[in-house]
C-alpha cells in the first residue's frame, strides 16, 4: 500500500511539473528568442530561420513534456517526428544554412532556459519526487536536443554537398565561355590566315608572304592546342550524376497512389558511389518506398540521401499506418533484406516504425578510397 501511495506521489508530481511546463513553453519560446538576438545567433537573422528555430524548440518542449507525462506512445512519436524533420529539412531548406557549431550554442541556451524554469516550477515539490521529475525532464531534454543536433550536422553536410554541385556547374558554364572566347577565338584565326593563305596562292604572290599567312596559321593552332592542354582536366564526363535519384522518383511515380506526396533527393556527386554500393543502395531504397506505397497507406513519403567521397548517408521517412517492428520476423522479409545488404557493405542500419504514426529509416554506408568516377 504505501509503494502504491509513493508511486501516485511521484505520478502526481510529474503531472504537476509537466503542467507548468506546457503552460509555460510561450514564456520559454520567448526567453529563447531573447537569448538567441543576445547571443546575435544567425537562427534570429531572419524570420524564416527562427520559424524553423522556434518548431525545432516547441519539438524539445513536447518531447519533455510526454517525458513528464510517462507517455511512451508520445515519446515514440517524438522520436518519429524528429526523424522526419531530418528529411523534411533538406525540402525547406533554410536551416541548411547554418553551422553546427551555432545550433550547438543555441541548443546549449535553450537547455539552460528550459532547465531553468523546470527547476523553479518543481521547487515547490518534495525533495525526492523533485530530484525524480528533474531526472526525467534532463533526460528527455538531452535526448531531444542531441537529435537535433544530428539533425542539424546531417542537414549541413546535404547543403555544402549541393554546394560543391553549384560550384561544379559554375566552373562548367565558366568553361564554356572561356572556350568561346579563347578556344574559338584561336580557331578563328587560324581559319582567317588560312584563307589569306589560300588567296596569296591562287594569286601567285611571293613565297614569303604565304609562308608568313602559314606561320600565323601554325601559331593560333599551337595557341589553340597549348590552351586545350591546360583545360582537359578539368573536362569530365557528367554521366551518372542524379541517376539514383531519377531511378528512385521514377519507380515511385509507377507505384503510388493518387493524393500520395513523393519526395526524392540525392545531394553530392553519385559517381562517388562504386557500381556495386550504388546497385545496393538502390535495391534498400526501393525496398522502402515499396513497402510504404504498396502496405503502409501513407499521404506522404520521403528519400533523401547525402553522398560524400567516404561516406553515404540516407533518411527515409512515411507518414503510413506504421507497425511494430517487433512483430515483423523471419529472414526471408524484405526489412530483413534490407538490413542485411546495409551490414554487408558495413554500414549502420536503423529502422523505427509506431503503429498510426508512420515509418522512419536512417543508413550510413562507408565507401572505399576511390576517384570520382572510378566504377
Amino acid at each position: 500500500m504505501l509503494q502504491r501511495e509513493q508511486d501516485e506521489f511521484r505520478r502526481l508530481a510529474a503531472r504537476h511539473l509537466e503542467s507548468r511546463l506546457s503552460a509555460g513553453k510561450d514564456e520559454i519560446i520567448c526567453r529563447f528568442q531573447e537569448a538567441l538576438h543576445g547571443a546575435c545567433s544567425p537562427l534570429v537573422s531572419t524570420e524564416a530561420l527562427w520559424q524553423e528555430a522556434k518548431n525545432h524548440a516547441r519539438l524539445v518542449l513536447e518531447e519533455c513534456c510526454a517525458s513528464l507525462r510517462g507517455d511512451a506512445e508520445q515519446a515514440a512519436l517524438g522520436a518519429n517526428v524528429a526523424l522526419s524533420l531530418s528529411v523534411g529539412l533538406s525540402t525547406r531548406g533554410i536551416l541548411q544554412t547554418v553551422h553546427p557549431a551555432d545550433t550547438l550554442r543555441s541548443s546549449g541556451l535553450l537547455f539552460q532556459i528550459i532547465l531553468q524554469y523546470v527547476v523553479t516550477a518543481a521547487a515547490d515539490l518534495p525533495a525526492e519526487q523533485s530530484s525524480e521529475c528533474l531526472g526525467r525532464a534532463v533526460s528527455a531534454l538531452n535526448h531531444s536536443l542531441s537529435t537535433c543536433l544530428q539533425v542539424s550536422a546531417a542537414g549541413y553536410d546535404a547543403y555544402l554537398l549541393n554546394k560543391v554541385e553549384e560550384n561544379g556547374s559554375a566552373h562548367r558554364m565558366r568553361l564554356g565561355r572561356d572556350l568561346h572566347d579563347h578556344l574559338g577565338n584561336s580557331l578563328a584565326m587560324a581559319h582567317r590566315y588560312l584563307d589569306l593563305h589560300e588567296q596569296a596562292v591562287e594569286g601567285e604572290r611571293p613565297a614569303e608572304q604565304r609562308e608568313r599567312f602559314l606561320k600565323h596559321v601554325r601559331g593560333a593552332l599551337d595557341e589553340a592546342a597549348d590552351y586545350t592542354r591546360g583545360l582537359i582536366s578539368d573536362l569530365r564526363a557528367d554521366t551518372g550524376r542524379q541517376r539514383l535519384a531519377r531511378t528512385l522518383q521514377e519507380y515511385g511515380e509507377q507505384h503510388q497512389s493518387p493524393g500520395v506526396e513523393l519526395h526524392v533527393e540525392v545531394n553530392g556527386d553519385e559517381s562517388w558511389l562504386p557500381g556495386h554500393h550504388a546497385e545496393e543502395l538502390f535495391l534498400i531504397l526501393r525496398e522502402f518506398l515499396r513497402n510504404s506505397l504498396r502496405h503502409a497507406r501513407p499521404n506522404s513519403v520521403a528519400l533523401k540521401v547525402d553522398v560524400a567521397p567516404h561516406r553515404v548517408d540516407c533518411f527515409a521517412h512515411d507518414d503510413g499506418d506504421g507497425f511494430v517492428p517487433s512483430a515483423v520476423t523471419g529472414r526471408g522479409t524484405g526489412l530483413q533484406a534490407m538490413r542485411e545488404r546495409a551490414l554487408a557493405l558495413g554500414g549502420n542500419f536503423a529502422l523505427t516504425s509506431t503503429p498510426g504514426v508512420g515509418t522512419g529509416m536512417r543508413m550510413s554506408l562507408p565507401l572505399p578510397s576511390a576517384k570520382p568516377g572510378a566504377k
